[in-house]
């Protein structure tokens, strides 16, 4: 792990970072970095977003003119984005020595985007959004953060990247080296298995008690919108998953866990994990999402309309409400 003493802001000296787009993840990167004292230009199209990093006050240019006025480019525009916007954008103007940085892994574990051979390639993943990075380095800390040397033209690759990652506030916390193909196939199963089972997991607890004869807003509150779930999770994150129950738990909650503890989610469960890892380490998961892109993304409309009509969303809406009439 890499920590502050491992890392220095005078291996970018006089170096000017690209960040190329200004959503979730590019806000923060930008003002991080110019907070540290890193000049910065922000790479976007002409859009909504790109007035948001001109009211921010950053100097805002097209992606081309911005990679061509850095030695240093991170990428943080969507996934799908990445091949036709680095092909045409971003490189044919990367000179030789430049650093080029990415967030996620993605585009170069199934080779979506060829990189040249006379650049610095690294990844350096915070395993975090972008509002607690911003919210975390303002009050002094930082997010644990990946970090994998892809190529190393210059042979300060890791230098530099170290150099990006203590201006970021990563340092702070935790810098893990971790290959770009690993954090790519973590972050998918990630968002294949574990999401979608904590989420149906939320719904059936739900529905069990509505069936039941509960009302639904005490229900939906207790089982999460409360946030009492979230901050037991978010504890879990130093104290561990088991302890966070030791520690807070009563022993009437020690107790009911501990009846139930491995007998309710079985073998099945765990077997269509080990499928879900299987499509995304093989390339399903990459030919189904770009063939999904290509018609535009329909399931994506279909799920929206489904959720939004779950009487989960149509409590929480009329939770909402309520709150909103106080």
């Amino acid at each position: 792990m890499y920590y502050e003493k491992d890392a220095s802001l005078h291996d970018i000296d006089g170096e000017v970072v690209a960040v190329i787009g200004y959503g979730i993840q590019g806000k923060a990167f930008a003002a991080n970095l110019r907070d540290s004292g890193i000049p910065v230009i922000v790479g976007n199209r002409a859009d909504a977003y790109r007035e948001a990093a001109l009211r921010d006050g950053f100097e805002t240019q097209s992606i081309i003119d911005a990679v061509k006025g850095a030695s240093i480019v991170i990428l943080l525009i969507p996934d799908e984005a990445h091949p036709d916007v680095y092909d045409a954008q971003i490189r044919p103007h990367l000179d030789e020595g430049d650093l080029f940085v990415v967030a996620h892994g993605f585009s170069l574990r199934f080779e979506r985007i060829v990189l040249p051979a006379n650049v610095d390639v690294a990844l350096l993943a915070p395993k975090m959004f972008g509002k607690p990075i911003r919210q975390r380095y303002l009050e002094g800390s930082g997010v644990l953060a990946f970090i994998d040397v892809i190529q190393d033209a210059s042979s300060r690759a890791l230098r530099r990247t170290l150099g990006v990652s203590q201006a970021m506030g990563f340092t702070r916390y935790g810098v893990l080296p971790v290959s770009h193909a690993t954090e790519t196939e973590l972050d998918l199963f990630q968002e294949q298995f574990l999401t979608p089972l904590l989420l149906d997991t939320f719904r059936i607890a739900f529905e069990v008690l509505v069936e039941a004869g509960y009302d639904p807003i005490p229900s939906l509150l207790d089982m999460h919108a409360s946030g009492e779930m979230a901050e037991m999770m978010a504890e879990a994150a130093s104290s561990g998953l088991y302890e966070v129950i030791e520690q807070q738990g009563s022993p009437t909650c020690r107790f009911g866990v501990q009846r139930y503890l491995g007998k309710l989610i079985g073998e099945e469960v765990k077997g269509k994990g080990k499928d879900i890892l299987q499509d995304i380490r093989s390339g399903g998961f990459v030919e189904a999402l770009s063939k999904e892109a290509e018609a535009g993304y329909p399931s994506l409309s279909e799920y929206q309309a489904l959720y939004q009509a779950s009487d989960v969303t149509k409590t929480h809406d009329r939770y909402r409400d309520i709150l909103g009439s106080r």
